[in-house]
């Protein structure tokens, strides 16, 4: 496999927080850095995701300097610019400084002297983008498409990713690779104890259902909500526990709780720490993703690491992630949604098989795969240039 010696992550986007993408830049770089030690990395970033990645333990210090640099610009990135910034500024960047540029979250500068590969994780601002994110959508439409069909080589995480990419954003499908991720690369730390994390976070006594998203409309979380309605008439003390960011979408979640009669039966903790995200996946009786739709779905894997039989959407990609270790639910069916809920809850056998089943399916996943994949389709478009 022939590799360019000088390689560019576009990493612009990067900011603490982020979920999925965050894992996705923490992850992969090591490991494309371990598997390919002939080639030069540089990752661009704004200035805040480079203090960010300065103060993550991931950076090794002693082996990142002479392979891996930080590259960033004051106006690269910048709130309000970072499309622009990115479909030219980048562009001048890397030209004179990589061989190959590979941008990991869907836009790309639109001229640039170096191989172009591009990641486009989903298309949810096209089939099932919220209200307030038409701004984005609108945005993403005019950009991501000339972009995606510009770029030598594309990254989905998914087939079912990949058929959207050649669907509504018209690229031949023989230059598209599929790469799956992995879960999160983070040790398991020591869980904050159930005691002191029911107390806090104001869970109660009974089961907590678990979930693990961004709070945004295509996540699905309003039938979520709605399902817990028979959930918590089978379980008067059932807990769904919705941990994340705030968002305007949570406020109409909150208000939607009230309405059904169900507001002690939701908790909506801001973003946790790893602890008491473990802490949680540590109480869980079950978890629940209820996604209409999904590039891959990293969270899935995560709890099916941590032994907590999952039900999810047959939707998307997920039943590609999940395989045969999910309990599977229509995501537009509230009523299959709860009665996924309450059959996890009730019946102990299923839950455990699940969860078994679960390990199995989620060591199936690695991020060194993920990394070989990466450098195939890098290779690729990288002779597909030459």
């Amino acid at each position: 496999m022939t590799l360019p010696r000088r390689v560019g992550i576009n990493a612009v986007f990067l900011e603490p927080r982020m979920g999925g993408m965050d894992t996705y830049v923490r992850a992969l770089v090591p490991e494309l850095v371990r598997l390919a030690p002939e080639v030069r990395f540089s990752v661009f970033c704004n200035p805040r995701g480079r203090a960010y990645l300065e103060r993550e333990a991931w950076v090794d210090r002693e082996a990142w300097p002479g392979r891996v640099e930080l590259v960033t610009h004051p106006l690269l990135g910048r709130r309000g610019l970072k499309a622009a910034s990115e479909l030219t500024l980048l562009g001048a960047l890397a030209g004179g400084r990589v061989e190959l540029l590979h941008s990991l979250a869907m836009t790309a500068p639109l001229r640039t002297r170096a191989v172009n590969v591009v990641t486009v994780p989903d298309v949810t601002w096209i089939v099932a983008s919220g209200p307030g994110e038409r701004w984005t959508a609108r945005l993403w439409r005019v950009i991501v498409p000339p972009v995606a069909r510009r770029a030598d080589r594309v990254i989905a995480f998914s087939r079912a990713g990949a058929e959207h990419v050649t669907e509504y954003l018209r690229v031949p499908a023989d230059r598209i690779d599929v790469v799956p991720l992995a879960a999160g690369t983070n040790e398991l730390v020591a869980a904050t104890p159930p005691a002191e994390l029911r107390a806090r976070l104001g869970l109660g006594e009974g089961p907590v259902i678990l979930t693990v998203s961004a709070k945004k409309v295509h996540k699905n979380l309003e039938r979520l909500v709605r399902a817990m309605v028979p959930v918590s008439e089978r379980w008067p003390d059932a807990m769904l526990v919705m941990p994340g960011n705030p968002t305007e979408h949570e406020r109409e979640l909150r208000g939607l709780a009230a309405e059904l009669g169900i507001g002690a039966n939701v908790a909506f903790p801001d973003y946790v720490d790893a602890a008491d995200l473990e802490g949680l996946y540590a109480l869980s009786r079950c978890f629940v993703f209820a996604s209409i739709n999904e590039g891959f779905g990293i969270p899935i894997l995560e709890a099916m690491r941590r032994g907590v039989p999952v039900a999810c959407s047959r939707a998307s990609s997920l039943p590609e992630v999940a395989g045969d270790a999910a309990r599977y639910f229509d995501p537009l069916s509230v009523d299959d949604i709860g009665a996924a809920v309450n059959e996890l809850l009730a019946d102990r056998r299923l839950a455990a098989d699940l969860a078994a089943r679960g390990r199995e399916r989620e060591s199936a996943f690695t991020w060194q795969a993920t990394a070989e994949g990466t450098l195939e389709s890098y290779a690729r478009a990288w002779r597909g240039r030459r």
